[in-house]
């Protein structure tokens, strides 16, 4: 990604990249993600495993020693282009109900090996869905639909994450896996650059209202229960189903209409 140029700054450089999709870095994923391997750099797709990765190895492109969740080259470019911008997308939130009360009732070895699987589960669901895994936050994942990356349909496509979520959670839906709850939304967040103690560009994340909404309708989820909001449904120009509630959530000012998926 160093051949992006900075255009109009470095927000509208960001708000190409993760709203309409900057030709550069689409070329490069369409290119990486034809090689095999895997885990993959989370910007450009770049295989850090397998045959995939050796091949790129050899090319001098591999996973950042500073980063390793992102490849040399998009390392690079978060160190050079610091900063974000605020883009309409998709979002999803996993995340174990009662994780306090369970974590007491396990080992902590235990606890540690169903966050872990839960993690391996909703991964297999972002694949399925160019879903793109923002980050882990404790006993939750946290996962991203922008449409530069996924395209127009970012909406749908997070719905259809919903569905193979309540699959994943029907096969999950025994004595050894953690009991979870998901919530997906759609809005305008912030999403861009933040930097570890030092000011060294850690990675990415997102900010804002709608972020704190897709959190809150996470905890609202009961044990097994996707709550979809109204305006992932708006979105994806589809119509919500019949079971519905409507969710007050703390800090927000309005209540959230939601589908039970």
């Amino acid at each position: 990604m160093t051949s992006l140029q900075q255009q109009e700054g470095n927000e509208q450089l960001w708000f190409t990249v993760f709203a309409e999709g900057h030709p550069v870095l689409v070329t490069k994923q369409r290119r990486y993600q034809m090689l095999p391997g895997s885990p993959r750099c989370k910007l450009c797709a770049v295989p850090f495993g397998g045959a995939g990765g050796w091949l790129m190895r050899r090319r001098g492109l591999g996973a950042s020693h500073r980063n390793p969740q992102y490849c040399t080259a998009c390392d690079a470019f978060l160190e050079a282009f610091p900063g974000g911008a605020e883009v309409p997308m998709a979002m999803m939130m996993v995340d174990i109900r009662d994780s306090v009360s369970l974590s007491g009732q396990v080992s902590g070895r235990e606890f540690a090996a169903m966050v872990m699987d839960l993690r391996d589960e909703v991964a297999k669901v972002l694949d399925q869905t160019e879903g793109f895994l923002l980050e882990f936050q404790g006993d939750s994942v946290f996962a991203v639909w922008p449409p530069g990356f996924v395209g127009t349909d970012y909406a749908a496509k997070a719905l259809r994450a919903a569905d193979l979520a309540r699959q994943m959670i029907r096969e999950r839906s025994n004595g050894s896996a953690a009991p979870v709850g998901v919530a997906v939304h759609t809005g305008k967040v912030f999403i861009g650059a933040v930097s570890a103690a030092g000011g060294r560009i850690q990675g990415i994340s997102a900010f804002g209202l709608e972020v704190n909404v897709l959190a809150r309708l996470a905890a609202a989820a009961r044990p097994g229960e996707i709550l979809a909001s109204a305006a992932t449904y708006a979105a994806a120009e589809r119509q919500m189903p019949a079971t519905r509630r409507s969710e007050v959530l703390k800090g927000v000012s309005q209540p959230v209409e939601v589908a039970v998926v």
